[in-house]
């Protein structure tokens, strides 16, 4: 029988944060958003645990030395979606991010950073595509419809199980049973990849020009992708390797 990996996945402490809206009396839309998140998030677990994976989810740790045991003693990561990454930890100011949560921004980078220290392999999604370029040095567009006018096509959260538009393989370690071409794939996000960090190498792109998935060639295993595969895996074949490569990778 094989070893079934551990595979960590940072996540938001959602029952604190959900009493915290209740008490504030925030609006239908930020609670709706949270309830999103907790539902990409158990997709993810779910994707991971299908892959062949043990998904452990992990809540934020202002403990240096705490994030460096789990970096080490967990053999793989997913880097979730969520809210902006701080424009701050690519030296920038805000120019259209939203709502950045800086407990989870801290844990988030000294994790990844963490586990490329020591080679693990992680998959980011969405934001944790954004997080891997962040940590590797690149920076971000922070507003994209801010910046051109029809990337308004890439942000729909409505879409979650569905396709929005295409992207261009690139690189066949991204998908390699499908050795380049074009895919469809669902879309959720306002903010990309600005400039790419000289760590990364672009394995996907839009023909709008957008940067959809990314690979680190120096490392075992480090891909972001800026879909979410963990809403299109029950039925895309395609988009359920991505996770088997992980658990794959973390395995061996």
């Amino acid at each position: 029988m094989k070893r079934r990996p551990l595979i960590g996945v940072p996540t938001l402490p959602f029952q604190r944060r959900w009493a915290d809206m209740q008490l504030e009396d925030m609006g239908g839309e930020e609670l709706q958003y949270f309830w999103l998140l907790s539902r990409l998030t158990e997709k993810i677990i779910c994707a991971v645990r299908t892959a062949g994976g043990l998904p452990l989810p992990l809540t934020p740790t202002e403990d240096e030395r705490e994030t460096a045991k789990l970096a080490s003693r967990l053999d793989g990561f997913v880097f979730a979606g969520g809210h902006d990454i701080a424009p701050s930890f690519y030296g920038e100011e805000n120019a259209g991010s939203h709502a950045p949560d800086l407990a989870r921004d801290h844990f988030e980078t000294a994790l990844c950073r963490a586990a490329l220290e020591r080679d693990k392999p992680l998959l980011g999604i969405c934001r944790g595509c954004q997080l891997l370029n962040v940590v590797l040095g690149g920076a971000l567009i922070q507003d994209m419809p801010s910046v051109d006018e029809k990337w308004k096509l890439h942000n729909r959260p409505d879409v979650t199980r569905g396709y929005v538009h295409d992207v261009k393989i690139l690189s066949p370690w991204l998908f390699p049973s499908r050795n380049g071409g074009a895919m469809l794939v669902n879309s959720m996000h306002h903010q990309a990849i600005g400039r790419l960090s000289k760590r990364l190498q672009a394995a996907a792109v839009t023909d709008d020009g957008v940067v959809e998935a990314v690979i680190a060639p120096a490392y075992r295993w480090a891909v972001g992708v800026q879909w979410h595969p963990e809403c299109l895996a029950d039925d895309d074949a395609v988009q359920a390797e991505i996770f088997r490569m992980l658990v794959d990778k973390a395995r061996n």
